[in-house]
């Protein structure tokens, strides 16, 4: 078998020390040692070693010999590499069609039926949500053209600040729940009165293992917003999920219908 090229091994070392991995190195002389001699064998805790394609690596074991013979080790070691260091590292570098951003837009719309949202003040007498309010809330959610209903949305919202706009502040943690499709989650800040991104924290379903960010967009204040989440580390989802949204203003003219509303979401 051809050697690889330095340069490729050299960066795929890089590559998999960031990722968590790690290779052992083994000498030559070690295993010629270990093979012809079962007795006057020392023990050698690991000692850094130069290999011409990972770079500094590790040696552990036993080593016959005084520390002549590992003077040597370090100069002359064979890279031993196990088949699953090998997988890890084709996975690592594999193209594959979870490492694909994939953009899927979802609006979440209050249609004031649900009692949502709650305001829990930690002060009855403020007039405004101060710092350590809650709000949690759920709303429902439909498919990119508005008109579709999906599920809902469920969240906790803690007051971070009341802003000089009359907007708060709030951090969040929520949840889309879209039907037999599974849910998604995020979690970051979120303003009354502009645009925010959250972080995608993970998933069930189609969305199990879903890693990512997300815009929140007002339409209409909080009750009319649109969510666009640009997600990797999961499968191709449905081409459903991965429309363009509707345009803002035919959402604000078209009212919602529940007619295509799956069971299993109508049970969320």
């Amino acid at each position: 078998m051809t050697p690889p090229d330095r340069s490729v091994m050299a960066a795929a070392s890089a590559r998999a020390v960031a990722s968590g991995l790690t290779l052992t190195t083994v000498s030559r002389q070690s295993l010629l040692n270990s093979s012809s001699s079962q007795s006057s064998t020392a023990s050698v805790a690991a000692h850094p070693l130069k290999s011409p394609f990972y770079g500094s690596s590790h040696v552990s074991g036993s080593l016959r010999g005084s520390s002549t013979a590992i003077s040597k080790v370090r100069h002359r070691s064979t890279a031993i590499v196990s088949a699953s260091f090998l997988e890890k590292l084709v996975k690592l570098f594999s193209d594959d069609e979870k490492s694909e951003e994939q953009v899927m837009a979802l609006f979440e719309f209050n249609e004031l039926d649900k009692g949502s949202p709650v305001i829990v003040r930690k002060d009855e007498t403020k007039k405004v949500t101060c710092l350590g309010d809650f709000v949690p809330y759920t709303n429902k959610v439909y498919d990119c053209t508005g008109k579709k209903y999906l599920g809902i949305s469920a969240g906790l919202c803690t007051v971070m600040e009341h802003l000089p706009s009359g907007g708060d502040l709030f951090e969040t943690t929520m949840s889309h729940y879209v039907g037999d499709y599974g849910h998604i989650s995020c979690q970051g800040p979120y303003k009354t009165d502009s645009d925010t991104e959250m972080a995608v924290i993970g998933g069930t379903g189609v969305f199990a293992g879903a890693r990512g960010w997300v815009k929140c967009q007002n339409i209409a204040g909080p009750l009319k917003l649109l969510y666009t989440y640009h997600i990797t580390g999961i499968a191709k989802l449905p081409a459903e999920l991965t429309k363009p949204p509707a345009s803002l203003e035919e959402v604000l003219k078209k009212k919602p219908s529940n007619s295509t509303v799956p069971v299993e979401a109508s049970k969320a």
